[in-house]
């Protein structure tokens, strides 16, 4: 029997079947729109609830949002040969262990629209998936955390017990609102033209200067 270590793992939802199979009926004008999904923050980081990615030890795993997964079928890193024809899979979802290297992932047969699932990577090994979304979690920030100083108080001996105090608070940053599922499919079949948000951009390019939190 082998043990495949996990990390994060998908939450169970009502709500992953019904997003799954919108998806599947409108995967191939997903694809077909994926210069402009790619250009669009509010579309790229559109979340999936049955897409993510686990492993222990490190960071780096969680939900995959869909510029995610179009980056990574266009690398290949994300595409899984399918067994007893000459179609691919592309994975939406994988597990493992960094150090001993054993692994599965979930995905769907390009051609059928099928379910698939395996033990083992074929096309690639388990460390490049890794990799490649701890790279893209870098280049791509949908949030942030920096530290604020704000005015509060700190206790003492003296007076009342308390006396003024600059403190410190973490604080999560939203960059982008990305839009539902049904949203995107229903602006992408209207033929709705969103301004190009550059996913690489951040708050108005003040991203580097910003003090990050430690992880």
């Amino acid at each position: 029997m082998t043990v495949v270590s996990r990390g994060y793992a998908g939450s169970p939802s009502s709500e992953i079947e019904e997003a799954f199979l919108l998806f599947t009926e409108n995967l191939d004008m997903l694809r077909a729109n994926e210069q402009k999904i790619l250009e669009t923050a509010e579309y790229f980081f559109c979340e999936l609830p049955f897409a993510w990615c686990s492993w222990p030890y490190v960071g780096g795993d969680g939900p995959l949002c869909l510029g995610f997964l179009l980056l990574g079928w266009k690398d290949g890193v994300l595409i899984e040969p399918r067994q007893g024809c000459h179609g691919e899979c592309l994975v939406l979802s994988f597990g493992g262990s960094p150090l001993s290297g054993s692994n599965s992932w979930s995905g769907i047969c390009a051609q059928c629209k099928m379910k698939k699932s395996n033990r083992d990577t074929v096309h690639k090994p388990f460390s490049k998936k890794v990799i490649f979304v701890c790279d893209l979690r870098k280049r791509y920030p949908q949030r942030i955390k920096k530290w604020e100083e704000f005015e509060g108080k700190k206790f003492s001996f003296a007076g009342d017990g308390l006396e003024p105090a600059v403190q410190k608070r973490l604080l999560t940053i939203e960059l982008f609102k990305p839009v539902t599922l049904i949203d995107l499919i229903t602006e992408l079949k209207e033929g709705i033209d969103r301004p190009k948000n550059n996913p690489e951009s951040g708050i108005e390019g003040e991203t580097p200067g910003i003090k990050l939190s430690p992880r």
